[in-house]
């Protein structure tokens, strides 16, 4: 089992989702299985997601009930209110299949229970799952070259 892409077999409650243009379903494949494989080999992804509520990312990628979709809103990510639904924007996949998987696991957060408004916790996420380094975290100095960003809230 494993969360679900949209690619036109689903029919998501929210509005502004769509499905994953062909374009976009490599990259996005590409980061569901990558974010598999930092579940099963970076211990502390884990740890981190079950410290936001009471599931692990390992949990969440399991879930077939959680749809990753397709958003025009100029946005990187966003999660349907109250829903299982992801949104991953056009301004992501843009920006390569790296950013997709940043997106991927911040939204993955916030479905694990990290808040939004003036949060930094699902972004912090990206730190534990390997995506940042522990220095930018500390210092809040961004580093380019990886996907976190100190700066994102929400």
């Amino acid at each position: 089992m494993s969360i679900q892409i949209n690619i036109g077999d689903h029919k998501s409650p929210v509005v502004d989702f769509k499905p994953v243009p062909f374009k976009y379903q490599g990259a996005t494949k590409w980061a569901r299985a990558r974010a598999k494989v930092i579940a099963a080999n970076v211990k502390s992804a884990d740890r981190y997601f079950k410290s936001l509520g009471k599931r692990s990312l390992t949990d969440l990628l399991a879930d077939r009930r959680l749809w990753i979709n397709y958003t025009e809103l100029y946005v990187r990510g966003i999660r349907g209110e109250g829903s299982n639904e992801i949104g991953i924007g056009e301004l992501t996949y843009v920006h390569g299949k790296e950013a997709v998987l940043a997106t991927l696991i911040h939204e993955l957060a916030h479905i694990a229970g990290a808040p939004g408004g003036n949060s930094r916790a699902a972004e912090e996420a990206l730190v534990h799952c390997g995506l940042g380094k522990k220095s930018e975290l500390k210092t809040g100095k961004d580093d380019p070259s990886t996907e976190y960003d100190p700066h994102v809230r929400g």
